[in-house]
């Protein structure tokens, strides 16, 4: 009998593959406490000590950490309080999203991890069957071999839910990064940051980033570069258009609070002051920040599906544009207002790639010429496109025909 357990042993430890770990069974109770213990060390003592120590460094009002030192405690406290509202909202988003039309979410963790971090869901066939594509453009698709020949990146809505609590959570974090590091460590307000909530500044906004998305389509569909197909696609015909619709439109609020209060909000205020106490003129100093947090924005996009050199020279005259926003409208709602219109009306109403986001749903549904991806932008969208620098400027030019040069003034008063 002994022998026989032995060889069951040897022949066992055999045929597992090398530097494969052997499995360790874990009770459900002590799964379950372990998870309590992460949630509490995440959701509390966490969010207490980083909390802890911006009290601790901005408890001298009159001797302010350095610039560098604030910079890194306030994308620390983002990233922990980000955390914070994932683990609240997740799990009742996962509950939700378990109960929709053609959902699929996976029972594990891990699993659920997976599919919300994924750009594009490789079971599904998209474009849709019997989509009205032109000839050649379809043999263009097959010669090239490509597993996504039309470049699109798309996901059931089940996880463009998720996605979105994601990005929800993560502008609750910013909003707290905002408020704890004006509150216990700059020791200024909000407003001195440029957070200030106008409906006016934020539809004007709107307006401006809606427009110029349709012109940069408009001009796309007359090049040659997109063809519609269809209208009101819902990838998985059992989900509803405006459920997924609400979810992109949720993401997208969630992804302009979290990006233009953390870039456009304390970033690039903080910096200017930084810079002007070394001895540069105001002028140098707005110039110096807007370079620094253009240039973030768009590393903060390096991952991002399908994206290029050009994507990214792009998107630094992007972030450009997006600091003008502020230092003319006098405020980061005219960009929030910009930011949101650009990213919903481009991705779901017009239905092109936004950065590689993937799309449930769309108002308009089109393809992309399958040879021309130096035109359109490829999977990364119309961000990558050689228009998208004119459509930035386009832009700017709207900025001042509304609000004129005299918000670059005050700028230049409060920093001297």
């Amino acid at each position: 009998m002994g022998k026989k357990n032995h060889a069951a042993s040897t022949t066992s430890s055999s045929t597992r593959p090398k530097n494969q770990s052997p499995e360790i069974y874990v009770a459900p109770g002590n799964e379950y406490r372990s998870w309590l213990f992460s949630l509490f060390m995440l959701v509390f003592i966490l969010p207490g000590i980083v909390t802890a120590l911006a009290w601790y460094l901005g408890s001298e009002p009159d001797a302010r950490p350095n610039f560098f030192i604030r910079l890194i405690l306030c994308m620390l406290l983002d990233s922990v309080y980000s955390g914070v509202f994932y683990a609240i909202l997740l799990p009742p988003a996962r509950t939700l999203a378990r109960l929709l039309p053609g959902s699929q979410v996976p029972t594990s963790m891990t699993g659920c991890e997976k599919q919300e971090s994924e750009a594009n869901d490789p079971s599904l066939t998209w474009p849709l069957p019997g989509a009205s594509i032109p000839s050649e453009w379809i043999d263009i698709a097959r010669r090239s071999k490509r597993k996504q020949p039309f470049f699109l990146n798309h996901v059931r809505g089940s996880t463009r839910l998720r996605q979105a609590i994601l990005r929800i959570a993560a502008a609750f974090g910013t909003v707290s990064m905002a408020y704890i590091m004006s509150a216990y460590v700059d020791h200024n307000t909000l407003a001195d940051i440029g957070v200030i909530v106008s409906i006016p500044d934020m539809l004007w906004g709107f307006l401006v980033g809606s427009s110029i998305v349709i012109a940069l389509f408009a001009a796309e569909v007359t090049l040659g570069w997109i063809y519609i197909v269809g209208y009101g696609e819902i990838v998985v015909p059992e989900e509803s258009l405006y459920l997924n619709l609400l979810w992109d439109v949720l993401f997208h609020i969630g992804v302009s609070i979290n990006e233009e209060i953390s870039m456009r909000g304390w970033i690039l205020v903080n910096t200017a002051l930084y810079v002007k106490t070394l001895g540069a003129s105001a002028a140098a100093a707005m110039a110096l920040a807007v370079a620094l947090q253009a240039g973030i924005f768009a590393l903060m996009h390096v991952g991002s599906p399908g994206a290029s050199r050009v994507g990214l020279i792009n998107l630094v005259v992007g972030g450009t544009a997006a600091a003008l926003n502020v230092f003319l409208s006098g405020g980061i709602s005219f960009s929030l207002g910009w930011h949101f219109g650009w990213n919903i009306f481009m991705g779901h109403l017009l239905g092109l790639s936004t950065s590689g986001i993937p799309m449930s749903a769309k108002f308009l549904s089109i393809v992309p010429h399958p040879s021309k991806e130096t035109l359109h932008g490829g999977k990364f969208g119309p961000e990558q496109s050689p228009l998208a620098a004119s459509a930035y400027l386009l832009g700017c030019l709207a900025l001042v025909c509304i609000y004129g040069t005299e918000g670059i003034t005050f700028w230049r008063e409060r920093l001297t």
